[in-house]
């Protein structure tokens, strides 16, 4: 599960009407291009097919940088301070096969105004599997989170991530800090790309998933409340603050959110 249900939960950034106009066109434009470039990989033969010669259809982690790229690419041709929250915000909802954003109070009205259902039933025809270490729900877990920065902040998407592992540890999946790990990746990468848009050329170019994002190995996942509580405590107790500032630092010690010189 992604942390979308408790959006409500917590506060968001304010945008004028008029900026929100434009953030859903320009998103909606890159979308396009993402969905674009989904429908001509997924004309490609698959690897097990009869005869298959490459160029082979992309999957997994491929699958993911492809995408990246080619969302890159055509937020680069948006005037350079609307491109990179166009691209975290398409990329979010191109990348996410839930329905939990198109039907949650807080961000429905902008995700239906960039994909209306007839182009989501589209793209989801075309999409595929796109994975992160292997798993399409990190994929979902990054990608999303970007978007949440894009749109709501940083603190928002940051506290509906927290929020969601405490609920999923209730009677979920359980609290992971893999999912936690690549929310907080998404969210770095936001702030990396809407603080220094021209790096945009270089997620075009020569992205890597390894730059951004932890692998989830070692990460402790699937926790229950009563497990999270003898090992972790609370979100305010010192042995979960330590894990959580190790990934924290960890991320930021990835080459992709090095300071460029």
């Amino acid at each position: 599960m992604l942390p979308f249900l408790i959006i409500l939960l917590v506060p968001t950034q304010s945008t004028g009407t008029q900026d929100r106009e434009k953030l859903a066109e320009n998103a909606k434009t890159v979308l396009g291009a993402i969905v674009k470039a989904a429908d001509a990989n997924h004309r490609l033969p698959e690897h097990a097919a009869p005869g298959a010669h490459a160029p082979l259809r992309r999957t997994g982690d491929e699958l993911t940088v492809y995408y990246v790229r080619a969302a890159a690419a055509a937020a680069r041709r948006r005037p350079e301070k609307e491109a990179a929250p166009a691209f975290l915000l398409a990329l979010g909802i191109a990348l996410d096969d839930s329905s939990l954003l198109r039907t949650n109070l807080m961000t429905r009205s902008l995700w239906r105004k960039i994909e209306p259902d007839d182009a989501r039933k589209q793209r989801l025809a075309v999409l595929g599997k796109p994975t992160l270490h292997g798993r399409h729900d990190l994929a979902q877990h990054f990608s999303v989170s970007a978007a949440l920065t894009a749109a709501f902040g940083p603190q928002a998407a940051e506290s509906a991530s927290v929020l969601k592992e405490m609920l999923d540890a209730r009677g979920g999946s359980g609290f992971s800090f893999a999912d936690l790990s690549a929310d907080f990746a998404g969210i770095a990468f936001a702030r990396c790309l809407i603080d220094q848009p021209s790096r945009l050329a270089d997620i075009e170019k020569a992205f890597r998933l390894d730059d951004y994002v932890l692998s989830p190995r070692g990460l402790p996942e699937g926790l229950t409340s009563a497990q999270f509580e003898k090992q972790y405590g609370s979100l305010k107790d010192e042995r979960y603050l330590r894990l959580q500032d190790e990934i924290r630092k960890r991320i930021a010690a990835l080459p992709g959110y090095r300071e460029k010189k």
